[in-house]
């Protein structure tokens, strides 16, 4: 409930910001919406996104969350009277400044869930998670369109109260979330040493490299599609926001059926004949779909990779551990847009996906091959062997 109430006012702060800040006085061509899409992401991801993962272990996870919530009340108060005087200057400073406090608040409850859940309940809380943020989303940019008609810029009053909202919320749990004194801490040697673990490496690499790979296919298609079909930019998003709807009410169903490893060779394999598509049949009608089943099968892959990283994250630094997983595919994902809006004016549309389609075929040899077990594991007898270790497609588990 604290999850569903704070994203959706994010989600009705960034579309009201847009309108009364951003993006006021002009829509701009898919290349601009697209780099203006990616300053954006990467403003909090470079500014707090190291920084989070600290956070949430130096101090308690649950006091992050709720005074969190009210400094993201305060923001939107002042982002409130920045409009008012018509100060956008500050008013930018002010929505960045919220931007990272989300970030944090972000690492700090996604590495709350492994003390919330069993362990082999870890992909179902993920996808559970994601489908609130998808339904926070849509509720927040419909009360974020509803009220602009009816109290303009006074919209966000409604925002500092969602927020405050949002804290008490958080402020009620009793269940240690852990971080803080009270809970075991680790060095950052201890958590660099986890970071590069197997399972936990196989997960950040699949997933960091499909979502590059993406990036640079959903760039390429669009400046392709912006040429000749008006509203392609929004016909994408749309379809791309549909993938990611469906992933993560499958992701559950996929890994109960299916090992890790065949998730990610089919996520690598699939995207890899979709782009290939794309090359015979260069329309909207073929385009759209293939980019949906590409981020329906990132998603999958996506679920499944936090829990992989949860569950293996090294007790007392679960908060940077996670920070440094989630940093890089993000990261991964606004390079690949970076590189198919340089690539595809200068190298066209079928040399770009042609590399793309020949690179997500290599990534699904690749993984197919690499190694996600430890080598000290490999000799253990069947007696040696917990019913946690066996349990959610083989993750083995570190904590009692």
């Amino acid at each position: 409930m604290g999850q569903l109430i704070s994203q959706a006012a994010d989600a009705a702060t960034s579309l009201l910001i847009a309108q009364f800040v951003l993006f006021e006085n002009t829509d701009g061509s898919t290349a601009t919406r697209l780099g203006q899409t990616v300053v954006c992401a990467a403003v909090p991801l470079i500014c707090a996104g190291p920084l989070s993962g600290f956070i949430a272990d130096k101090f308690p996870r649950r006091q992050i969350l709720w005074v969190g919530q009210i400094i993201r009340a305060l923001l939107a108060l002042g982002l409130l009277t920045c409009i008012e005087l018509n100060a956008r200057g500050v008013a930018l400073v002010l929505f960045a400044a919220s931007m990272c406090a989300t970030r944090v608040l972000y690492t700090a409850r996604i590495a709350s869930i492994r003390h919330l859940v069993r362990q082999h309940e870890l992909v179902a809380a993920d996808s559970l998670l994601l489908l609130v943020s998808n339904i926070a989303g849509a509720a927040g940019a419909t009360i974020g369109v509803s009220s602009l008609r009816f109290m303009h810029q006074h919209s966000l009053s409604i925002v500092v109260m969602c927020h405050l909202m949002a804290s008490y919320v958080f402020l009620r749990i009793v269940t240690e979330l852990g971080g803080g004194k009270d809970q075991p801490t680790s060095s950052w040697m201890q958590a660099m040493h986890a970071l590069v673990a197997p399972k936990t490496r196989y997960a950040i690499a699949s997933t960091s490299i499909h979502r590059f790979l993406f990036g640079v296919t959903f760039a390429s298609i669009a400046l392709f599609l912006d040429s000749g079909t008006a509203g392609s930019y929004a016909v994408l998003m749309g379809a791309s926001g549909t993938g990611s709807l469906a992933g993560n009410a499958t992701a559950e169903w996929m890994n109960e059926h299916l090992p890790r490893r065949s998730i990610t060779i089919l996520a690598y394999a699939i995207s890899s004949l979709a782009v290939c598509v794309c090359i015979v049949h260069p329309t909207i009608h073929v385009m759209a779909p293939c980019v949906t089943a590409m981020t329906f099968l990132f998603q999958n892959l996506r679920v499944c990779s936090d829990a992989t990283v949860q569950k293996n994250a090294t007790r007392g630094a679960g908060g940077r551990i996670f920070a440094a997983y989630d940093l890089t595919y993000n990261l991964s994902f606004l390079g690949g847009l970076l590189v198919g809006l340089s690539a595809t004016p200068h190298a066209g549309l079928v040399a770009v996906l042609a590399t793309s389609c020949f690179m997500f075929g290599t990534g699904s040899m690749i993984f197919s091959l690499m190694n996600r077990v430890e080598t000290s594991n490999l000799n253990l007898s069947s007696r040696e062997t917990t019913p946690a270790a066996t349990d959610n497609g083989g993750l083995e588990s570190i904590e009692p």
